[in-house]
């Protein structure tokens, strides 16, 4: 038994020290591992990730982002930035979509509804041709259908569509338009191409979150 807990001891202690040394090994280069953009650090340390439910890729990204924010302290915030205008959808369609993920945050859903929304389109592929299909969506994941009117048309919503389209836009004026995109304290724009394996995207994402200037 002695024996037993010792090997696991000494697994953990290498595990730990290979992470430590792989996170330290690198040296994070403006330009190349990330990139300063216009705009005032946040207040609080926070990572922001900008996506489509409508994108592939950000349907593909999400066990990384997941994976990304256990290893992140408690006191970072997260927050996600739907975008619209994806090639080829409607816009009326996608701005109700940032509103059912809005919705679903402040109904406390979204760790429900996210997986829903993007399987829907991704997994089944359909499509929603109204918001009455969402709404649909969110009775099937058990979410009450006039809970979900009330908070759907709520001031709350219509206030935190108008700030992430303002985001998205500042943004796009920048010349950054791809999804995903994840912004480190309102600051740092992650190149994430450049990036090795997770613990590297991990050591990177809270390099920026760490740097003041």
């Amino acid at each position: 038994m002695k024996l037993y807990n010792y090997k696991n001891l000494l697994l953990v202690t290498l595990t730990f020290f290979s992470f430590f040394h792989s996170a330290q090994a690198t040296e994070f280069v403006e330009g190349k591992h990330f990139q300063t953009i216009q705009g005032n650090l946040t207040a609080k340390k926070e990572v922001s990730e900008f996506f489509s439910f409508y994108c592939p890729h950000c349907f593909r990204r999400e066990p990384i982002i997941n994976e990304l924010l256990k290893s992140i302290p408690s006191d970072v915030v997260f927050k996600k930035n739907h975008v619209n205008s994806m090639p080829g959808r409607k816009i009326a369609i996608e701005d109700d979509l940032t509103k059912a993920l809005i919705t679903a945050k402040i109904l406390k859903v979204d760790d429900k509804m996210i997986p829903a929304i993007f399987n829907y389109i991704h997994v089944r592929h359909a499509d929603f041709d109204n918001r009455k299909d969402i709404k649909n969506l969110f009775m099937i994941n058990d979410i009450d259908g006039d809970k979900f009117d009330k908070t759907f048309n709520s001031f709350s919503v219509s206030r935190e569509f108008k700030n992430m389209n303002r985001k998205t836009e500042l943004l796009r004026k920048q010349g950054i338009s791809s999804v995903p995109t994840l912004i480190i304290n309102g600051k740092y724009k992650v190149n994430d191409k450049q990036i090795k394996d997770m613990n590297e995207y991990k050591a990177l994402v809270m390099f920026l979150l760490n740097k003041t200037v």
